[in-house]
């Protein structure tokens, strides 16, 4: 590891923890190695990035906007060197995020795909909401990503895939009963005015709120209890009774998006990986994809 790596590591776990001795002992160097590495650091910036105290450090104003600059740093330093080392096995290495609820419905036929389409291409896949898949995006950490939420981000493109339908269901034997203990999900601002108008009062007073969505669907194992979940996701459980439909609730559709920088790094790689995207998105739409 460089100088100036072993620096931006050091700051970021003293501005973790608040403590030069704790993050000597996490590093497991001395709190005077710590102190010279921050020190180097500030001389290069030209700038002071803590504030030193008794009971700690601080991050001062100048430090408090370097950080997040400095895990980018440490992200690109380290997606690069993992794109290098693969560069005698592979053309290119390509960065994908998937929401949870897209995995296995979706993706995982997308990873087939490309292993059939782009064998000199390796893939690092991970998991999260699109909104932390469209900033990682936009600062170049990521190539492709799969997801539900739509948010206006410089430089990244939205492109709409295909539907899924959000349906109301309980476990509750007694149908009717559904209201009792209700979750409520996040999923975005047009959803939460459409929910809203249909539950009215009964979202104020949720006992559970889910914004990790498919926590839902789990819930719904867990105890009796309602709420809306990705109807694909349920169908095995309705198709056996252990779930039930809430009649006269609105069934709500939000699109599932392929997100992606308009100026990618390996447009060649992106340009097949789209195709694949499109291809698997049309053949669900046409019915050709047994159901998850």
């Amino acid at each position: 590891m460089s100088n100036l790596d072993t620096q931006l590591e050091t700051f970021l776990r003293v501005a973790r923890l608040g403590s030069f001795r704790r993050a000597a002992d996490e590093l497991f160097v001395t709190q005077a190695a710590v102190t010279s590495r921050i020190q180097a650091l500030e001389d290069w910036l030209g700038f002071e990035v803590f504030r030193r105290h008794r009971r700690g450090a601080d991050l001062t104003e100048q430090g408090r906007r370097f950080i997040d600059y400095a895990r980018n740093a440490i992200d690109t330093i380290e997606h690069g060197r993992a794109e290098a080392r693969r560069a005698t096995a592979y053309r290119a290495h390509y960065r994908v995020m998937s929401q949870y609820l897209l995995l296995e419905g979706f993706t995982l036929d997308w990873i087939d795909w490309m292993g059939q389409h782009a064998t000199d291409v390796s893939l690092t896949i991970d998991s999260s909401p699109s909104t932390i898949a469209a900033r990682e995006i936009g600062n170049g950490l990521l190539d492709l990503a799969v997801g539900y939420q739509y948010r206006v981000t410089n430089g990244v493109v939205f492109e709409p895939l295909f539907e899924e339908r959000l349906v109301l269901v309980t476990s509750y034997h007694q149908v009717e009963r559904w209201r009792e203990n209700y979750i409520s999900i996040g999923w975005d601002e047009a959803f939460d005015d459409e929910h809203r108008r249909f539950v009215g009062e009964l979202e104020r007073d949720c006992r559970l709120h889910a914004e990790f969505v498919d926590l839902a669907r789990v819930m719904l194992l867990r105890e009796p209890c309602s709420a809306y979940v990705v109807e694909r996701s349920v169908d095995s459980l309705l198709g056996d009774g252990i779930l039930q439909r809430v009649p006269d609730a609105p069934v709500m559709t939000r699109p599932a998006y392929a997100i992606y920088p308009a100026r990618p790094t390996h447009a060649d790689v992106q340009e097949i990986a789209l195709e694949g995207l499109r291809s698997i998105a049309a053949d669900r739409k046409n019915g050709k994809l047994p159901p998850r």
